[in-house]
């Protein structure tokens, strides 16, 4: 009986080792399958958090660049604006003078080609005076880098202007493509033209063209200023007052 007992408590022990070893197996093939399954898991979320990151520079990059190129465009604008305004301003004010003064002279102090315009104004030289000073707009080239710049010099009695231009300003910088043209419809000129010099009339209108050297376009609308010339003013001769007062006159 005890034999028996012990070999069926034996056999009832290797019974439940059997029972045993096997539940023991799986609970351990499931933890490594758990395991296994927790690491690709990581290794997937680690890939996709790396791919919305490079997403996420690319876009910031895209729009670093967009934001840079749209603060360079307003910016070109504005330039542009400004050396508009600046042209419309000298040449509504350009003085109709003779070269040598006088009245007999065959041709104007004005000079105009497609890269450069030559011409005289009137300028408050203080609170309660003005003077003659000679203009210079002209548009400068270096390794594709275009200025359009602006000078001048003053403008005195029985002296046509010299080469010393001063208060040199750069109206504009960039790659641009600038350029002058004039005609004089009244006259019978209608259609533009690149070159006004020595001539025995002034020109009635100037055209300052601003485009994109590198696509070709229009950077600002063509501008056309007509010249707002009533009188001419003899301040070139020897011994004229060409300021003060007699400028002011001829205002």
């Amino acid at each position: 009986m005890g034999s028996r007992r012990h070999g069926i408590h034996v056999r009832h022990k290797d019974l439940t080792m059997m029972v045993a070893m096997p539940h023991c197996r799986i609970i351990t093939s499931g933890r490594r399958h758990e395991a296994g399954v927790t690491l690709i898991e990581v290794l997937a979320a680690l890939a996709i958090v790396s791919l919305v990151l490079v997403s996420l520079n690319l876009a910031m990059t895209t729009i670093d660049r967009s934001v840079g190129k749209t603060r360079q465009t307003l910016s070109n604008q504005a330039a542009v604006s400004t050396a508009a305004g600046l042209f419309v301003r000298d040449v509504s004010r350009i003085a109709k003078i003779r070269r040598g003064g006088g009245t007999t002279a065959k041709s104007y102090l004005f000079e105009g080609s497609a890269q450069q315009i030559v011409f005289p104004v009137v300028e408050r030289q203080g609170l309660s005076s003005r003077a003659l000073y000679m203009v210079r707009m002209r548009v400068s080239e270096d390794r594709g880098i275009v200025q359009l710049i602006r000078e001048r010099t003053p403008l005195t009695a029985g002296k046509l202007p010299g080469t010393n231009w001063d208060d040199a300003v750069v109206l504009l910088e960039g790659a641009f493509d600038i350029t002058f043209a004039y005609r004089a419809q009244r006259s019978g000129s209608r259609s533009w033209t690149d070159n006004w010099s020595g001539a025995s009339s002034m020109p009635e209108q100037v055209r300052l063209t601003i485009g994109d050297s590198a696509t070709g376009r229009l950077r600002a609308p063509v501008i056309v200023q007509s010249l707002l010339i009533e009188a001419e003013i003899e301040c070139t001769a020897a011994g004229a007052e060409c300021n003060g007062q007699q400028a002011e006159k001829n205002q």
